[in-house]
């Protein structure tokens, strides 16, 4: 939840070496807006492992904002994280129904490795056609 509020919400970056915003609670909050941006808060680096601990505060603007370099750092460093988190099975993303499945039997890795296979077969004769 804190990296939601911290980020989606509340999230700041580096836009050619001015802070920008791109959190929702802060877009449709003048005040919260104007406070983060006059530096008065803290801003501290934007760092999964520190922000996903660091408590929020939801009666008052906050106190502590995290910056990202830019958009493209603050994606590559929420992915690295998420993929550091154990669960107990993993996703496959379908493109072509655009929904997510639950990689959790070996019957289902196994379909969508079938599939992924078969996807490669016809991407590898697409590009013998075209040499």
């Amino acid at each position: 939840s804190q990296l939601y509020w911290f980020t989606v919400e509340f999230g700041l970056h580096k836009q050619n070496g001015l802070i920008k915003t791109y959190g929702a609670g802060l877009l449709s909050s003048y005040g919260e807006l104007m406070h983060a941006l006059l530096n008065q808060p803290e801003y501290k680096p934007f760092d999964p492992e520190v922000t996903a601990v660091h408590p929020y505060q939801d009666q008052a603007f906050q106190p502590v904002y995290f910056i990202a370099e830019n958009l493209e750092d603050a994606k590559v460093k929420l992915q690295n994280y998420a993929m550091k988190i154990k669960k107990p099975f993993s996703l496959h993303y379908d493109p072509f129904t655009n929904s997510i499945e639950i990689m959790n039997t070996p019957q289902k890795v196994k379909k969508a490795l079938s599939q992924m296979k078969e996807e490669l077969k016809n991407l590898c004769l697409a590009l013998e056609n075209l040499s």
